[in-house]
This record gives structure tokens, C-alpha cells and sequence, in this order.
């Protein structure tokens, strides 16, 4: 690639040799008049990630690989995507998902105009029934929301270069929520989140109850430490009630009786149980003013 592009495009990859294709087909389908370009960072994958990046590069001159291959974390090698890509205009989505028709083009308009943007997400193009339905589908109606706090989701996320420049890159110290928390350091620099609904991704859900669990319980994990580092900046955040969950679970038992029921429990104790273990090692972020 000669011409310098106007979009960077960089999926954080670890170990995404299963899904990454579909996503690297999705992009390379897209139409825009601009030129662009697609920036792969491999995360000290163990699998076919770096080889199949390398394969899809030798065909399109748009892709390149980068290793970000000094420790593992999602925010690190989002980082390393950030300093690797060459335009000024940078948008993210991840190795498992899949970006919609028209992504890239509505990604590039929306950034010469705006430092911050974001689009939905569509639960139900890539998930069976039974896991779509178990966290909801409020995430395809508009950016994020944690506590009253909007943000951009790091799976469709756009931003200015300047913007990072000023508020500096992900925390590297959050094994989850990254995008939260940097949103919310853009807006304290000024950044509002724009919202694209013709930036659709189309967003993959973990499909074992395992993983579910897991992802639960490290959200419910750095729940409390957003909090806790919302409230220090003199933001003022509500919370529902820790018991109102513990409660919910009680009474939901019975849902046990079919696999989404169960998926859709063991979700919400998940959760639960990350943020009881994140508030007693945290003293005072219990409190739910």
C-alpha cells in the first residue's frame, strides 16, 4: 500500500483462528472510496492467528500483522494496534465478531467530523437463540451504558488519533472494561460518544456455560473498580443493589430446567459473585449512592 490511508482498522486477535476469518472476509467484502487499511494484532496467540493474518496479507495489500508479543491483555494489545496503525482516523472491532455492510464507510464519515463515535451491536446474527437471550439486547440500541456513564464499545469503536493523544491509551492494568473506562477519561478530555447506526457490528457471545461464567465473573470483578475510580473523579454513580441480584437468583431457580434458563442464571451469578470478590478486597465501594 502506497497512498496513505484514512482509516486504520485494528483487531486485537488471541488465539482467534476459528472466527478471524469470517471477520477479515467481512472487511475485505467492503466499499469505500477512501483508502484503507486493516491491521491485525497478534497477542501471543498459540494457535493459527498469525499464520492465517499472514495468508489473508499476502493477498491484500491492505492487511498487515503486527505481534504485540511482550505480555497478554486485550488493552496491551489494543495499545500496540494504536501505534501501528497509519491513519489519523482509527476504528477497532474484534477477531470474533463480524462487521455489517457498510461499516467501514460509515466509520470513516462519522470520524472526519467526530473524535468519538460507536454503532450497534446485533446479538442475533452470529448467536442460537438460547445464548442471544441471556444478557438482553440493550447493547444494539445505542453506545454502552455503565451506571450513567456512555461509552463506545471497543468491539466498534472509532476514534481521531488526536483524541489519544490527549487522554492517552487503554489501561493495561483492566483485564475488562477497558472501553468504560477510556471513555470515560475521552469525555473528561472533552470527547462525546457519537453514535452510528450504520456502523452495525454484528457481535459473537460466548456459547459454553463455562464461558459465560468466566466473562461474567471477570465483569462482576471490575465492576466495583470503575466505581470506585468514577466516584475519586467526583462523578456521581448509582448502583442497583448488590442483594436485588442475589435476590433475583434466588427466585430464579427454576430456570435451571433448560439450557437458556440455565445460561441466562449463571450469567447473572457470575456477575454476582465477581463483584462480591472485587468489593472485599476493595473496602468502601460497596455503597450503592
Amino acid at each position: 500500500m502506497t497512498d496513505t490511508p484514512s482509516l486504520s482498522v485494528v483487531i486485537p486477535a488471541h488465539n482467534a483462528a476459528a472466527t478471524i476469518p469470517a471477520q477479515l472476509d467481512a472487511l475485505l467484502a467492503q466499499a469505500w472510496t477512501d483508502p484503507w487499511e486493516i491491521v491485525i494484532v497478534d497477542n501471543c496467540s498459540t494457535d493459527a492467528t498469525a499464520r492465517i493474518a499472514t495468508e489473508y496479507a499476502a493477498r491484500d495489500p491492505r492487511v498487515r500483522l503486527v505481534a504485540a508479543s511482550d505480555r497478554a491483555g486485550v488493552s496491551y494489545c489494543r495499545n500496540v494496534g494504536l501505534r501501528a496503525a497509519r491513519a489519523d482516523a482509527i476504528a477497532m472491532c474484534d477477531a470474533d465478531d463480524q462487521v455489517a455492510p457498510g461499516w467501514v464507510a460509515a466509520m470513516g464519515v462519522a470520524l472526519a467530523t467526530n473524535e468519538l463515535v460507536t454503532g450497534p451491536l446485533d446479538v442475533d446474527a452470529l448467536n442460537p437463540p438460547w445464548v442471544a437471550n441471556t444478557r438482553g439486547r440493550a447493547i444494539a440500541g445505542g453506545p454502552g451504558d455503565f451506571c450513567g456513564i456512555p461509552f463506545a464499545h471497543s468491539c466498534n469503536l472509532g476514534l481521531r488519533r488526536e483524541l489519544s493523544d490527549r487522554c492517552g491509551g487503554f489501561d493495561e492494568s483492566l483485564p475488562a472494561g477497558e472501553d468504560i473506562e477510556w471513555s470515560f477519561r475521552a469525555a473528561g478530555c472533552g470527547a462525546t460518544v457519537t453514535y452510528i447506526p450504520g456502523a452495525l457490528v454484528q457481535y459473537r457471545y460466548r456459547t459454553s456455560l463455562a464461558g459465560l461464567w468466566r466473562q461474567a465473573r471477570t465483569y462482576g470483578q471490575v465492576r466495583p473498580r470503575l466505581v470506585r475510580r468514577f466516584r475519586a473523579a467526583g462523578t456521581q454513580i448509582t448502583q442497583t443493589p448488590s442483594w436485588r441480584g442475589w435476590l433475583w437468583l434466588a427466585r430464579h431457580l427454576n430456570l435451571f430446567g433448560s439450557r437458556e434458563g440455565r445460561a441466562r442464571w449463571l450469567w447473572v451469578a457470575g456477575g454476582q459473585v465477581g463483584r462480591l470478590e472485587a468489593t472485599l478486597r476493595l473496602p468502601g465501594v460497596g455503597s450503592t449512592r
